[in-house]
């Protein structure tokens, strides 16, 4: 039956009981309310939600056309919501375009257990826009190895970073080529590398990290210990500890006391954090640098800073009991 003859046959108070829906589903106060109310009234709700969730909304605000998508979602209605999400609308206003991508991202996640190919590509379109965190966590919940470029590509954005890492998280040694890939990239190169190109590295070298990569992946990984980038630095030196041979520990640890020398404090906790969780094999390697004799060149209030961080980097350690660490 189509939407018009559905329309056609409704009884006038049912046709007010549909009005009162939508009229609740746009009020800030009845908003969730209204969302009952549609879903009462069953599949005749769809196309006023249908009209609803297709409506501009210059002022960006989004809540109401979101609740029209949870509704026509319990409603079943997904063939609107993939023609929603397929209908291409260009908007330059960046306050509606906020608007716009929520409702995107809740049409999206409502479409997450339809696993179905044409709603897959679909989705991939979509992903080559920024920001879309509900395609991105959709994407991921298909589980499909030919979603990871995307859910990489999503690493660069702050948004839908903890999305793309979940769904990057779920795929796991799958993935693994191309975190190695991403982590070692620089773009648009090693001496002009954007921030997102940044920002994209250090996820990707997280994630390894928590995958526990195979230790021939390692040498792929050294030379990131001295990267320019402080923080892909101390990331590359966690996974030393836990990967590379033990010959090489004592430059990671070396690297890590630099480091603390020039960091901000953030960075420093997190240094501090990883010597503490590693001490047993990085304890040599400290004591040695406490017990030496500093450099004439040496900035003395610097060095004294790093003893003091060292030092309390060894209480730390010695307070734990070595099997928690």
């Amino acid at each position: 039956m189509t939407r018009s003859r559905c329309c056609s046959i409704m009884s006038a108070e049912e046709s007010r009981e549909v009005e009162r829906a939508i009229a609740k589903l746009k009020s800030f106060r009845d908003g969730d309310l209204g969302v009952i109310c549609a879903i009462a009234c069953g599949k005749r709700a769809v196309p006023a939600l249908r009209a609803m969730l297709f409506e501009r909304e210059c002022s960006g605000l989004y809540q109401g056309r979101c609740r029209a998508v949870e509704a026509l979602a319990v409603l079943g209605a997904h063939d609107v919501l993939i023609e929603f999400l397929e209908t291409g609308r260009t908007i330059a206003d960046p306050v509606e375009r906020v608007g716009e991508d929520a409702v995107i991202n809740a049409a999206a996640l409502a479409l997450a257990n339809l696993r179905e190919q044409h709603v897959f590509e679909m989705l991939l379109r979509l992903a080559q826009r920024p920001a879309l965190t509900g395609v991105i966590g959709t994407l991921g919940a298909f589980g499909r190895v030919d979603a990871i470029p995307a859910l990489i590509d999503a690493l660069e954005e702050d948004a839908s970073r903890p999305t793309a890492e979940a769904g990057l998280k779920k795929l796991g040694r799958p993935a693994r080529a191309a975190l190695l890939d991403a982590a070692t990239r620089q773009v648009p190169s090693g001496e002009r590398e954007s921030e997102s190109s940044a920002r994209q590295r250090r996820s990707a070298l997280r994630l390894l990290a928590g995958m526990r990569v195979p230790r021939e992946i390692w040498p792929s990984l050294r030379p990131l210990m001295h990267d320019p980038d402080a923080k892909v630095a101390v990331l590359a030196c966690e996974i030393c500890f836990d990967r590379a041979p033990a010959a090489e520990r004592p430059k990671c640890t070396h690297r890590l006391i630099g480091l603390l020398a020039h960091e901000d404090w953030l960075l420093r906790e997190e240094i501090e954090g990883c010597l503490v969780a590693h001490f047993d094999k990085a304890t040599a390697t400290i004591e040695r640098y406490l017990n030496e004799t500093p450099p004439s060149s040496e900035d003395r209030a610097t060095r004294s800073q790093v003893e003091i961080v060292l030092r309390r980097i060894i209480a730390r350690a010695r307070a734990v009991p070595q099997a928690s660490r």
